[in-house]
C-alpha cells in the first residue's frame, strides 16, 4: 500500500480543500502550536486562491457570450438587438499574498505532522491524509523504445511507481542477456563500442524495474536496434 497525496489535482478541487484546511486550521492552532500569523497567512492564502481560480472560470464562462457579443457589435446587420454590455467583475481582490501558496502549505502541513501533538483525528479534520492506493508491483512491465542518438542506441523509458530499471544486453556474441546497468533517471545511453572487427551488430535490449533493492514485476518486451561502427 502506498499513501497518494492529498491536495487534488483540478485547481477547483484544491480551492474546496484549501477552504476546509483554512476553516478548521484555527480550532487545531493552540494543540500544533500555531502562531495567529500562521493562521491568518493560510487564510489569506485560501482567500486569493479561490478569488483567483473563480476569475479564471467566471471568463472561461463568459468567454462564448462576450465573443458572441464583440462579433455581433462588430458585423452584425444594423439595427440588431445588442442588450446589454457584458461588465467585468466588480468583485474586489483580496488582501495579494506572495507566489507559492502550495509550497507554502505543504512546509507548513510538514510542521503540523512533526508536532508531537498531531493526531491522525486531526490529520483527517484538516485533510492532509492521503487515502491508500494499491500498486500491485507483481504487474509492473516496463515498456522500452530506443533510437540511436549521436552513434549510440538510446533506451527511452518511463519511471513510473518503481525506484530504477535494471538493463540487459544480448549483443549477438554467444554470450546471450547479460547485466548492463541499473538506471534511476531515464533515459539511458550505452555507450559500448563493438566488438573486434565488426562493422555492424544486432543489440537486443530487455529491462525490469526495481523498487529499493527488489526486482518486481515482469521484463519488458525485448527491443533490437542495428549498431553501426563509425567510420573515421
Amino acid at each position: 500500500m502506498a499513501k497518494s497525496h492529498y491536495v487534488p489535482k483540478t485547481d477547483d478541487g484544491k480551492v474546496t480543500w484549501l477552504n476546509n484546511f483554512s476553516s478548521k486550521l484555527p480550532d487545531h492552532a493552540s494543540v500544533l502550536g500555531l502562531s495567529p500569523e500562521q493562521i491568518t497567512s493560510v487564510q489569506n492564502d485560501a482567500a486569493m486562491f479561490s478569488y483567483i481560480v473563480n476569475l479564471v472560470n467566471s471568463f472561461k464562462t463568459g468567454l462564448a457570450e462576450r465573443v458572441g457579443y464583440k462579433d455581433l457589435l462588430k458585423n452584425g446587420a444594423e439595427n440588431s438587438p445588442l442588450g446589454p454590455a457584458p461588465v467585468y467583475n466588480n468583485t474586489p481582490a483580496p488582501t495579494v499574498v506572495p507566489a507559492g501558496i502550495f509550497v507554502r502549505i505543504s512546509k507548513l502541513i510538514m510542521t503540523i505532522k512533526g508536532n508531537p501533538n498531531y493526531t491522525e483525528a486531526i490529520g483527517n479534520n484538516l485533510g492532509i491524509i492521503g487515502s491508500e492506493e494499491n500498486i500491485e508491483f507483481s504487474e509492473l512491465k516496463p515498456v522500452i523504445n530506443i533510437k540511436m542518438e549521436a552513434g549510440y542506441p538510446k533506451l527511452i523509458w518511463k519511471k513510473g511507481k518503481a525506484d530504477s530499471i535494471d538493463i540487459y544486453v544480448d549483443r549477438s556474441d554467444g554470450k546471450g542477456f547479460v547485466y548492463l546497468a541499473n538506471d534511476s533517471s531515464p533515459d539511458f545511453v550505452d555507450k559500448a563500442s563493438l566488438n573486434g572487427n565488426e562493422k555492424t551488430a544486432a543489440w537486443v535490449y530487455k529491462a525490469i524495474y526495481r523498487v529499493k533493492d527488489e526486482q518486481v514485476g515482469l521484463f519488458s518486451d525485448d527491443v533490437s536496434v542495428t549498431v553501426k561502427k563509425e567510420i573515421t
